[in-house]
């Protein structure tokens, strides 16, 4: 897995900018595993990617996970800080396993590829039963009972990271599932204004190059900065 120096960092935002949330998340997992095939990593399902992309916001950030949701009952905040450890071990997850419901019918977990082929129907109805027909493995392509459909849910959900919430305002409780490549892009972003805020202050002050200013190190940029201030 590479590592995230300034530069490469500036890269990766910059090529992330444009896309949607499922395109990013796949450049993303290519830049992170730049030994397979970007057609290859489309077609893992969410769960493999997800556990890559948070191994990859380790690697970049660190292990604790700052950040906050709303209480769906009543919409107070609630801040949550956590480490990844607690999510995520060192082991890799299997692919997974194809599903059967109980009428016979063969099913497959959504892969990134897949959301990106539906993410343009405005209509949920629609996009689902695209989604539907590209995940199943026999013909006709219906859509599943009741019972198949929340089978697959739940794998989906073991497949994912889920955290089990509580409100202190209202008391309720709920399950929260934690998107590590939305939260990995929003700390990409956030990181790379810095450094353009960052290399802006110093090109103006002293005249280096931005080549240059993204070669220092943190320290001695930092270093530079606090005497620019």
């Amino acid at each position: 897995m590479r590592s995230g120096g300034a530069a490469s960092l500036l890269e990766l935002w910059e090529r992330c900018e444009p896309c949607s949330a499922s395109q990013r998340a796949l450049v993303l997992l290519a830049w992170a595993l730049p030994d397979h095939s970007v057609d290859a990593l489309a077609d893992w399902d969410l769960g493999s990617r997800d556990w890559h992309l948070l191994r990859l916001r380790r690697r970049l950030f660190g292990t604790q996970l700052d950040g906050y949701t709303e209480c769906p009952a009543c919409g107070e905040r609630l801040e949550i800080e956590l480490d990844a450890r607690q999510l995520q071990d060192d082991v890799e997850p299997a692919p997974a396993p194809e599903f059967r419901g109980e009428d016979g019918r063969r099913f497959r977990l959504p892969s990134t590829r897949d959301l990106i082929a539906i993410e343009n129907l405005d209509d949920v109805e629609a996009a689902t039963q695209a989604l539907v027909e590209r995940c199943a493995l026999d013909a006709p392509a219906a859509m599943p009972s009741p019972e198949t459909e929340a089978a697959l849910a739940q794998l989906a959900g073991e497949r994912g990271f889920r955290l089990e919430l509580s409100c202190a305002a209202c008391n309720e409780h709920w399950l929260h599932d934690f998107d590590p490549g939305a939260f990995l892009w929003e700390e990409i972003r956030a990181r790379a204004l810095e450094l353009l805020d960052e290399v802006h202050q110093l090109a103006s002050a002293y005249g280096w190059s931005e080549r240059a200013i993204l070669a220092m190190s943190d320290a001695r940029r930092h270093c530079y900065l606090e005497r620019v201030g």
